[in-house]
C-alpha cells in the first residue's frame, strides 16, 4: 500500500506474503501482500470498521474455490478463521462462516439431518457458499438458510432472516463489502444411511463429470438462462483446448483445469479464448460464475 495502515489494523492477526496457491484451490495468482484472519467476530468488526475509518478498500477471501487470482493483491485480504464448531439446536445446524462446505455437509450426515446433501461435493467455505448460493442437483442454499449472520459495508453486525431478492442463481446481495459471519440451515430428521446413500450417489455423478484430480475453481461460467455453460463451450470444439499448463477440461468442458504450473496470464488468456469463441459461434455472452481479483 502507498501508506501505512493504522495501529489497530496492524494489531489484528495477519501475516504478509501469502502465495495465492495456497489460498485458492485452483492454485493460481500471485502473492497476497495482506492477509487478516480475525479469530472472533469482533476482531473481523473491527478490521471491517478501520478499513472504512481509513478509507481502505478490503477484499474477503473464503476457502478460495470459486476464485481466480490474476496477480498480486495489495489491497487487504479478510480470510475469517473463527473456531469450527458446529451447533445444532433440534433440527436445526448452525456454523461459523470459515467452517468448510463439504465437512458441514457430512456435519449434517452424522447428526441424522437432510438437506444438505447437494453440499456433499461443493469445496470452499461456508461464507463463500452463502455468499453464492452455491447449489448443486436443483438443489441451493436458499432453499434450507433460516438465518444468518453478516457485517455491512460500514461494520455494522447484523442477524436476520433471508429476504425476497437477498438471493438468486450464483448469487446474493452479500458482496460489496458485506462479510457473512455464520449461517443457520433448518433441515429434516431423516435415516443417516439414507442421506449417505444420496451423497454417494451425488459424488459419484461429480467423479464421473468433473475433473477431479486435477485443481480447479469449479465452473468458471454461469450457466445462460435455459442453456448450459458447459455444453455450449464443448459444441464450440473448445474441450481439451489449452494455453500453457491451464486448459479447458476434457471431462467437463465448463472447468479449466491447472496441470501444475499455469500462470495468472494464461487462464486469463484461455477464459478470454472460450468466451470469444462461444459468442462467435453461438451467439451467446458467457458471464464468469467465478470471481475475479485483479488489484
Amino acid at each position: 500500500m502507498t501508506r501505512p495502515f493504522p495501529d489497530d489494523l496492524l494489531g489484528l492477526p495477519h501475516r504478509r506474503d501469502v502465495p495465492f496457491a495456497r489460498l485458492t484451490t485452483l492454485g493460481v495468482g500471485g502473492l497476497c501482500r495482506w492477509l487478516f484472519e480475525p479469530t472472533t467476530e469482533a476482531e473481523a468488526q473491527a478490521f471491517v470498521r478501520a478499513c472504512v475509518r481509513e478509507g481502505l478498500p478490503w477484499r474477503v477471501l473464503g476457502g478460495g474455490s470459486n476464485l481466480v487470482v490474476l496477480g498480486d493483491v495489495e489491497t487487504p485480504v479478510l480470510r475469517l478463521a473463527f473456531p469450527k464448531l458446529v451447533q445444532r439446536e433440534g433440527s436445526e445446524l448452525t456454523a461459523p462462516a470459515s467452517h468448510g462446505h463439504i465437512a458441514l455437509a457430512e456435519a449434517a450426515t452424522q447428526a441424522g439431518l437432510s438437506g444438505l446433501e447437494f453440499a456433499s461435493g461443493i469445496p470452499g467455505s461456508l461464507g463463500g457458499a452463502i455468499r453464492m448460493n452455491a447449489g448443486a442437483y436443483g438443489r441451493e442454499w436458499v432453499d434450507v438458510l433460516t438465518r444468518f449472520r453478516f457485517l455491512t459495508p460500514e461494520g455494522e453486525l447484523v442477524e436476520r432472516a433471508p429476504e425476497p431478492g437477498d438471493f438468486r442463481y450464483r448469487g446474493s446481495f452479500l458482496t460489496a463489502g458485506h462479510v457473512v459471519l455464520s449461517a443457520t440451515a433448518r433441515l429434516a430428521t431423516s435415516d443417516p444411511e439414507t442421506i449417505r446413500a444420496q451423497v454417494a450417489e451425488y459424488r459419484a455423478k461429480r467423479g464421473t463429470s468433473q475433473p477431479l484430480s486435477r485443481r480447479n475453481a469449479g465452473c468458471i461460467f454461469k450457466n445462460p438462462p435455459g442453456q448450459s455453460a458447459g455444453r455450449l463451450i464443448d459444441a464450440a470444439g473448445l474441450k481439451g483446448l489449452r494455453v500453457g499448463d491451464a486448459e479447458v477440461s476434457p471431462e467437463h468442458a465448463n472447468f479449466l483445469v491447472n496441470h501444475g504450473q499455469a500462470t495468472a496470464a494464461q487462464f486469463a488468456e484461455l477464459m478470454e479464448r472460450v468466451r470469444s469463441r462461444v459468442l462467435e459461434l453461438h451467439g451467446v455472452e458467457l458471464e464468469p460464475e467465478v470471481e475475479i481479483w485483479r488489484d
